[in-house]
């Protein structure tokens, strides 16, 4: 029965997709640019850090499978390489931030959960934090935003080195039916990619390190 209501629910997603899609193409198209993502990295005695705001808009499609109770699941990562100019850069710390939103119909309100670590191959996610908000704009904003997230344990940097960091939506959890969706795709599940230069690191809270250099 369960499998059923998740074929039929799918199957209702996909009926408004191509037209939701469309939609949201030709708004794109006459609306005003969203705001820039802001950033910072903050180096201490604990680490590095990285603090972002990513402002985006749910895909019409998943918005509406949202509502109809389908979790959503956001990835941060993040990885600090070194560049090496004899061979690839080199690795020197990662981390994975997900996080998962779902809506619950009986109290008509969204629950937020905070897991660092990636979603294991059974789908299980690690132990985490969990809030209720009241309405999902106010979910997504807190879904899009990091802060003081420890990326990286405290080291002797030479200062050339620099932070990969992806946010996007794990489109790999969601039914299999709605997996077929145009945005199922890995680039267009992309809601921000850059990398940040360890020199704009700061020692002291200040203002955002600035705008990214994409990938």
């Amino acid at each position: 029965m369960r499998r059923r209501a998740c074929v039929r629910l799918a199957l209702a997603v996909l009926a408004g997709a191509a037209l939701a899609v469309d939609g949201a193409h030709a708004a794109q198209a006459d609306a005003p640019h969203a705001s820039a993502p802001s950033w910072q990295l903050h180096r201490s005695a604990e680490g590095l850090t990285l603090s972002a705001r990513v402002p985006f808009e749910l895909p019409a499609p998943l918005a509406d499978a949202a509502w109809r109770g389908v979790p959503l699941h956001f990835v941060w990562r993040a990885e600090l390489r070194r560049p090496r100019w004899y061979w690839t850069d080199q690795q020197l710390a990662s981390a994975v931030r997900v996080v998962r939103l779902v809506f619950q119909p009986l109290t008509q309100r969204w629950r937020l959960s905070v897991h660092d670590g990636p979603v294991a191959s059974d789908g299980a996610l690690a132990p985490g934090l969990h809030r209720t908000i009241d309405t999902l704009p106010e979910a997504l904003a807190l879904v899009s935003t990091v802060q003081r997230w420890r990326v990286a344990p405290p080291a002797a940097w030479q200062g050339d080195e620099r932070l990969a960091v992806e946010f996007r939506i794990d489109t790999g959890q969601l039914p299999r039916p709605l997996q077929l969706l145009p945005l199922a795709a890995h680039d267009a599940a992309v809601l921000w990619r850059a990398v940040l230069p360890m020199a704009a690191a700061t020692t002291a809270d200040g203002p955002p390190g600035g705008s990214p250099a994409d990938e």
